[in-house]
């Protein structure tokens, strides 16, 4: 993505012809690495979280707190997991594409919602089985 911008850059000033799909390819890739990388990220704790109340509970609290969210973590993700694959079979099957700079089928721009899903459910299995054994 930063090689495309950057060529992108040098085409706009130093030959004052810009490539018309950079900005379109930039989009694509950052919804593929925010998807791609959600699940790394629950991993590492890295998501912003609210703890107003779970600081005011005891650790039984707490520890129910965290199932809790941990279970509607599952549950939003495996659903979009699995309407994003349905949607993306669908734009497959049409052939529907996206038209703008360049034609790109639009199930390759939906791609990467059902595996990034997929993987954030999985972390969110892996938080609950800690946080129902006693993890931290």
């Amino acid at each position: 993505m930063t090689l495309s911008i950057g060529c992108e850059v040098i085409a706009r000033y130093f030959f004052r012809r810009p490539l018309m799909w950079t900005v379109e390819i930039s989009e694509y890739l950052q919804i593929y690495l925010a998807f791609f990388s959600a699940g790394w990220v629950l991993r590492k704790k890295g998501h912003v979280s609210l703890d107003i109340v779970a600081d005011r509970l005891g650790s039984g609290g707490k520890k129910l707190c965290r199932a809790i969210t941990d279970v509607l973590g599952i549950l939003v993700a495996a659903t979009l997991c699995i309407f994003s694959a349905i949607v993306t079979r669908e734009q497959f099957l049409l052939g529907i594409p996206v038209i703008r700079s360049l034609e790109i089928p639009k199930w390759l721009v939906i791609a990467p919602i059902s595996p990034g899903m997929f993987l954030v459910a999985a972390e969110f299995f892996v938080k609950l089985l800690d946080d129902l054994h006693g993890g931290e």
